[in-house]
């Protein structure tokens, strides 16, 4: 149990002399160096810096969205970026890809941004060996479209890095690359000044995709928001044999399922769609097989080789129950929880199919002929809009263009000779018309399972539609003319007339087929939902996505978790969550903890959508909604639930948590609800609650006693916290604090924004000094920082002392394993 001794909160001051028995040197003041090691920071204290993998972390992990207290946010970007090239440069371009998907898989990230930008920048600025990691760990880190596109056009604007000096090893050279940032700078800064001001900024140009892939930029067309940091510099993206390979594989290696799933849920992003990327890569799903069949044939070759081996593989094929050919027909594990969830139908669909196609034949050759017949068939709807027995639209020429212009030229003539023989037309249609039918209508195609699935989600998208509520058109003219006369009449007049006119009556007859219409289009749509388990990213028809009938649907089929954590404002606007059964839904799920481990949501993802539903408005956008107490209690609990378990170190932990006016003020990378004083305070209830022995404390310019119950809720603490007096950060103080106390302590937690200048004393010479007090030499350190800096408080040298990198999952048993000395 936590150290909940009831006592007065005082100050302790900052400054007093340290235990007599203690021989300490003259304390060096912050605004003076200790080493040669230590830089100036923003504030202008004296502090370690961090090396090139500490910030690569960083990066990757906290990103650069949000603006720190005192840097800027380009100074972040740049910084991060010349961190990864000088990595690049230094030959460890294989460790940097290493750290962006263990990070991804581990999901200690709250947004892939960042990783996505530093895998881009080792495909395209790394060398050969380097590259070759990046494009192989594409999949394990680009697991949606969504993210497959960011990728893919990340690339694309590094395309403008390619003419940059390269060293021997390949790799870029960093001083070149650092030249070439500043430049993009500069142009990017010229531009924004030149262009008009409040303009709407647009997506990239070009030809779209022309099938049911979705409208997308074309093959160099960059969309989306540019690459901050890097100037945003247009590129060219390159399409060699590797970044072909690359992009084809990743369709390739998924079940025709898994491709449909992905191409109705992410259409389009970034300027790409799917039918851009398969025109341009070329994936061949038949000579994909034939590799795979070549493949398995020379391993079994190896195992009639090896008879043992062999036996020893059948019997542990059969004890763990593998199926060779069910990698062919079944949904893989690995498409993540929201893919099990709305692929649930589809894989019962295929699974109850499989049987039938193979009772004519060798089961294998069955579904392996299943498998590339529906993959063509998703390759073909994407990229031409057609399925099975359709034929594909005539292409269009190069010279199509000058045919029109041609056929322009002889419009009058065309129209004349049209003209003549519009009588002979209509005698032979009329004639043909009364001819016998000489042949039946062909018989409809039969889709299979997957085709099914994908054109019953382009109708849900593109054709379902409800009617837009009724307006009186009387009622609306009488708006637009009352709205000109206010100006005219004044006010007086315009409010006389708002209460006098009353609201027209609808047409009943108008009403009734207006319901008619609206109760159709929503039984079509909630039909199609709950056949295929559709999300409401399949749903086209914003109409239909502010019905409370349709969300009800989502939440029955199993809505995936992260999707129905960012829609609880919404679902709270609709009513939806006052009715206790889907309000017992929710909060079943947000408390479900396998649930949370599958869909791997991140407690600052939780923490985040704790703080926007409570504030009943979204940061962007027009919603409001009354929050419901119980939802707001839940998501609590889930960002508790969230954090990995840590079995307890059994150390003794003092925390020290700044209250600084800076902690207000900042906010939490990637997370604009959050600032770094609720990310903090967080963390520090998630330790009260992890470890049996831990006191807390606040500190500014002064240190005052902050017990925190286990019990207490985290908006009672930042309450508390907030209360505080403010002034100065100085992170020693909990070090100061006992030492004079003489309070024996294993571990020393800072939660700060990373920005300390305040005091007479540095943090680490303070550590020093209790060691030697205390004769505690393991006594360590751990600063937690929660806004992205290039600067560290902890000594880098001292294995004594941890940095981590903000909030993520992993902070709990990082710190674990570090006090066990495990790191």
């Amino acid at each position: 149990m936590a150290d909940n001794q009831a006592s007065t909160a005082s100050p302790v001051a900052a400054n007093d002399s340290l235990a007599p028995a203690v021989a300490a040197p003259e304390p060096v003041p912050q605004s003076e160096p200790l080493s040669e090691d230590q830089v100036v920071n923003n504030a202008g204290g004296f502090v370690f810096k961090v090396d090139d993998f500490t910030l690569l972390r960083r990066f990757i992990v906290l990103g650069s969205d949000a603006n720190n207290y005192y840097v800027s946010r380009q100074s972040v970007d740049l910084a991060s970026a010349q961190c990864v090239v000088r990595l690049l440069a230094a030959g460890q371009g294989e460790a940097v890809v290493k750290e962006v998907v263990d990070i991804s898989r581990e999901g200690r990230a709250p947004k892939q941004a960042s990783g996505i930008v530093v895998l881009a920048m080792c495909a395209r600025l790394g060398d050969p060996a380097t590259s070759r990691a990046a494009l192989a760990a594409v999949p394990a880190v680009c697991r949606t479209a969504s993210t497959l596109f960011e990728w893919v056009q990340r690339c694309k604007e590094l395309g403008a890095a390619a003419g940059i000096t390269k060293a021997e090893s390949g790799a870029v050279d960093a001083a070149a690359f650092t030249a070439w940032l500043a430049a993009a700078s500069c142009d990017a800064d010229a531009a924004a000044d030149a262009a008009p001001s409040g303009g709407r900024g647009g997506r990239g140009g070009g030809r779209g995709g022309r099938g049911a892939g979705g409208r997308g930029g074309s093959k160099d067309a960059g969309g989306g928001e540019a690459l901050g940091g890097l100037g945003g510099r247009a590129g060219k993206l390159s399409w060699g044999r590797a970044m072909r390979r690359t992009v084809a594989r990743w369709y390739l290696d998924k079940t025709p399922a898994a491709v449909a799933y992905q191409a109705t849920k992410y259409s389009q992003r970034n300027g790409w769609s799917h039918a851009d990327l398969l025109r341009l890569a070329h994936p061949d799903p038949e000579e994909h097989a034939a590799k795979r069949r070549k493949v398995a044939a020379g391993t079994a070759a190896a195992a009639e080789a090896v008879p043992v081996a062999a036996e020893a593989a059948a019997t542990s094929s059969a004890s763990t129950g593998a199926d060779t050919d069910s990698e062919w027909v079944v949904v893989g594990a690995s498409e993540g929880e929201a893919a099990g969830s709305e692929l649930g139908a589809l894989a019962a669909a295929m699974a109850a199919a499989a049987p039938a196609t193979a009772a004519g034949g060798d089961a294998a050759a069955a579904a392996e002929a299943q498998w590339v017949a529906d993959l063509k068939a998703v390759f073909t709807f994407l990229t031409h809009g057609t399925v099975p027995g359709q034929d594909q639209p005539p292409k269009r020429k190069k010279a199509a263009a000058a045919d029109e212009a041609a056929a322009a030229a002889t419009e009058p003539a065309a129209e004349a000779a049209a003209a003549a023989a519009e009588p002979a037309a209509e005698a032979a249609a009329a004639a043909e018309a009364e001819a016998p039918t000489a042949a039946a209508p062909p018989a409809p195609v039969v889709l299979s399972p997957v085709m099914q699935y994908l054109v019953d989600a382009h109708r849900l998208r593109k054709e379902i539609r409800a009617p837009p509520p009724l307006k009186s058109a009387a009622g609306k003219d009488g708006e637009e003319k009352g709205g000109k006369k206010k100006g005219k009449r004044g006010r007086k007049a315009a409010e006389s007339d708002d209460e006098e006119v009353p609201e027209p009556e609808l047409d009943p007859e108008v009403v009734a087929q207006h319901e008619a219409a609206t109760a159709a289009a929503v039984e079509s749509a909630l039909t199609l939902i709950r056949r295929h388990r559709f999300g409401h990213e399949h749903v086209g028809d914003t109409v239909l996505l502010r019905n409370p009938a349709v969300w009800g649907a989502f939440l029955e089929n199993g809505m995936p978790l992260t999707a129905m954590i960012r829609n609880l404002g919404r679902m709270s606007e609709l009513g939806l969550l006052a009715q206790p059964g889907y309000q017992k839904r929710v909060t079943d799920r947000l408390r479900n903890v396998p649930a949370l481990t599958a869909a791997r949501v991140h407690p600052m993802t939780l923490l985040d959508a704790m703080c926007t539903y409570r504030n009943g408005a979204g940061a962007r956008g027009k919603a409001r909604w009354q929050p419901v107490a119980e939802v707001t209690a839940a998501l609590e609990d889930a960002f508790y639930l969230a954090f990995k378990n840590v079995v307890p170190t059994g150390k003794r932990y003092l925390l020290g948590l700044d209250v600084s006016g800076s902690m207000g003020c900042t906010q939490c990378s990637g997370m604009a609800s959050l600032t770094a004083r609720q990310a903090a305070s967080a963390v520090l209830m998630c330790l009260v609650r992890t470890e049996p022995w831990v006191k807390t404390m606040a500190f500014s310019h002064q240190l005052v006693e902050f017990d925190v119950r286990e019990t207490e809720r985290l908006e009672e603490v930042v309450e508390r916290s907030a209360r505080i007096p403010m002034g100065g950060t100085d992170c020693a103080l909990p070090m100061v604090y006992a030492t004079e106390k003489k309070l024996p302590v294993d571990v020393f937690v800072v939660l700060t924004d990373n920005e300390t200048w305040f005091g007479k004393i540095h943090p680490t010479e303070a550590l020093k000094n209790y060691r030697a007090a205390m004769k505690m030499p393991d006594a360590k350190l751990v600063v937690l920082a929660f806004s992205v800096n290039d600067f560290s408080i902890a000594d880098p040298k001292d294995p004594g002392m941890l940095d981590v990198a903000g909030l993520d999952s992993a902070v709990p048993r990082v710190v674990a394993d570090f006090v066990r000395g495990g790191l």
